[in-house]
């Protein structure tokens, strides 16, 4: 049985802990990439604040605060947020407007740490996520497969975009959930970003779904700004 990803912070601290004998092996930047991978995958924002509190749930030994359980040991998670900097380990990026985004090496190292650990649950039942954009059994960049109009939108209708579009509530939407209906990260360069918005783009206009292409127009509207950047001033911009 699974249950439905989490839809706020406040749902992360049902997140079942992580065996220490088992994630052990790994380093707490990679432990604490990880904890940045799923809120990516659960399209929450990957602020200090929720991966300290995701870091303290899954690895409560190595990031709850001495002496207080159940509270994180946020400075502990801010060191590792460093170290995955460029910089450093070259593991993510991170805007304090928007979060912290694993790069294309940062979402390679994470995809040994989804070998061992696996998923995480909440309170004992995996979350459904649908199809996972790294494949812990083949850390490969490629996704080989024939581009499926009809599923393309059911995917991008699955997304919480899509779902405060529907409800009206566009204005609460912020770049985390437009970089998961494109299901792409940060880093990548605006022309890529914008080809994705033609490919669904595209999508709906072979299937007919007026719906969905008014959607899209909202969407290139409310994104206009973060769509429309160059690529060089994208790569110039602080980690």
């Amino acid at each position: 049985m699974t249950t439905n990803r989490p839809k706020d912070a406040s749902e992360l601290l049902k997140v079942d802990s992580k065996p220490r004998d088992v994630y052990r092996r790994f380093s707490l930047a990679h432990l604490t990439a990880y904890s940045v991978y799923w809120l990516s995958c659960w399209e929450m924002h990957s602020t200090y604040e929720n991966i300290s509190v995701l870091n303290a749930r899954l690895f409560p030994q190595d990031f709850g605060l001495t002496g207080f359980p159940g509270m994180p040991n946020a400075m502990r998670t801010n060191r590792c947020l460093l170290q995955l900097r460029p910089k450093y380990r070259g593991l993510a990026t991170s805007d304090p407007r928007k979060g912290v985004f694993l790069t294309e090496k940062g979402r390679s190292e994470v995809v040994k740490v989804i070998q061992v650990l696996g998923t995480p649950t909440f309170e004992g039942k995996p979350v459904d996520v649908g199809s996972l954009d790294i494949d812990p059994r083949r850390p490969s960049k490629s996704r080989e497969h024939t581009r499926n109009p009809i599923s393309e939108i059911e995917k991008a209708k699955s997304k919480l975009l899509y779902q405060l579009y529907k409800d009206g509530h566009m204005a609460d939407a912020d770049v985390v959930h437009f970089l998961g209906l494109v299901e792409l990260y940060d880093h990548t360069p605006p022309s890529e970003i914008r080809k994705q918005v033609r490919q669904l783009r595209s999508d709906g206009e072979t299937t007919k779904d007026r719906e969905f292409l008014e959607f899209l127009d909202v969407v290139s509207t409310r994104f206009a700004g973060y769509i429309n950047r160059s690529d060089s001033a994208s790569s110039k911009r602080e980690d």
